[in-house]
């Protein structure tokens, strides 16, 4: 797997491009106030974000993500999981519907900790967040992409807003997991998966520290 490409900011086109780096806004442990993606992801995200209808704009929440945050969200979604009365295998399962186990192993490695997924929605011309129906990191089964695919009108507008997202993201070559609307990949195991090829992406350190 490669190793060497960089990790550059997501944030040097706002014309198209915004940023918010959703984890930071919440203070959580190993989060950064930049989103940081694989040089090549970014380049993706350019092309998506150009084939955008006129006036809508892509929000990016989260990227690359240190160890300490992905074992934070790990642990935290599993212990509110296992305080509902699962056993811990039952837990652990249920977690990594929503959240990978954090790994750096290249048999295994978490898809944010390569720098190839990235959480994502729509906005207007003025940054305001399109109705997409569900919120970002809900739990519930309507985060599933496809959840107002069946014996919805159409023209149902958070319907129609999760298919332009899933067009761009995948016309520019990334695929999602069908759980999460806004949870898209490129070059990590999963986009491989889903791809039948093999993965770009393994576990990549940093080359910058946040401090405050």
């Amino acid at each position: 797997m490669e190793h060497n490409e960089k990790l550059i900011p997501a944030s040097m086109y706002p014309e198209r491009i915004l940023t918010r780096s959703f984890y930071f806004t919440e203070r959580l442990p190993g989060s950064y106030p930049e989103i940081w993606v694989r040089e090549s992801v970014y380049e993706r995200l350019l092309v998506a974000a150009e084939s955008l209808p006129e006036g809508l704009r892509l929000i990016i929440w989260d990227g690359w993500r240190s160890f300490e945050l992905q074992t934070y969200l790990y642990s935290t979604l599993f212990g509110r999981i296992k305080a509902e009365g699962f056993s811990d295998d039952e837990a652990h399962k249920r977690t990594k519907i929503f959240v990978a186990y954090p790994s750096k192993d290249d048999d295994n490695v978490s898809a944010h900790l390569t720098g190839g997924a990235v959480d994502l929605t729509l906005a207007d011309k003025y940054g305001h967040y399109l109705p997409m129906g569900g919120d970002f990191d809900d739990t519930g089964d309507h985060s599933r992409t496809d959840y107002y695919d069946n014996d919805i009108p159409e023209n149902y507008i958070p319907r129609w807003n999760r298919k332009t997202l899933y067009r761009v993201m995948t016309q520019a070559g990334f695929t999602n997991y069908e759980s999460e609307w806004w949870h898209y990949d490129l070059g990590d195991r999963n986009w491989a998966m889903r791809k039948g090829t093999e993965e770009v992406y393994g576990y990549i350190e940093p080359h910058f520290k946040w401090k405050e």
